[in-house]
């Protein structure tokens, strides 16, 4: 996981705190609100969960980095904490991680964007089939990736992946 460690580091960089443990939870990361900060499932990270590998988590990261940020401009509270709000942050999330991996892939390293975006079209797929088990019956999840299905973040990187490929 020695590229995922670069990202790591260079967002540790930034600012953006990031911690790995071994975790009872079945994600390969999370963010946790309260310390402000990503954590990464060392399961996942150490392989002995090889469902996921490094280009995907490198979009997991930003995934989750987007979260910090909306948080941060959007603070949970008691009375905010609803399913529109969880949603709004799922979408900022799947948006800011398409965003900077453009830039990324723009900067020559194109396998992050390309993983994590065959995984979120794959999921997008499903739902639209009407197949939301796997999004674990998260109505935020569903909601955002059906949104984001629509997105010009969206558009804009099939149309990138596409010409690419070409």
């Amino acid at each position: 996981m020695k590229k995922l460690n670069s990202y790591i580091q260079a967002e540790t960089d930034k600012g953006f705190k990031i911690l790995k443990d071994y975790s009872p939870w079945h994600r390969e990361a999370i963010v946790n609100y309260e310390r402000n900060c990503v954590v990464f499932n060392l399961k996942y990270l150490t392989n002995k969960i090889n469902s996921f590998y490094e280009n995907f988590l490198i979009g997991v990261l930003y995934h989750e980095i987007g979260h910090l940020i909306y948080f941060k401009q959007y603070p949970i509270t008691f009375e905010n904490f609803t399913e529109t709000y969880k949603t709004n942050s799922e979408y900022f999330a799947f948006e800011y991680s398409l965003k900077t991996l453009i830039e990324i892939a723009n900067n020559g390293d194109l396998e992050p964007l390309e993983a994590t975006f065959e995984n979120i079209y794959n999921r997008i797929k499903k739902l639209q089939d009407n197949n939301i088990e796997d999004e674990n019956n998260s109505y935020s999840h569903v909601n955002a990736l059906l949104r984001l299905a629509n997105s010009e973040i969206f558009h804009k990187c099939q149309n990138f992946l596409t010409t690419a490929s070409i």
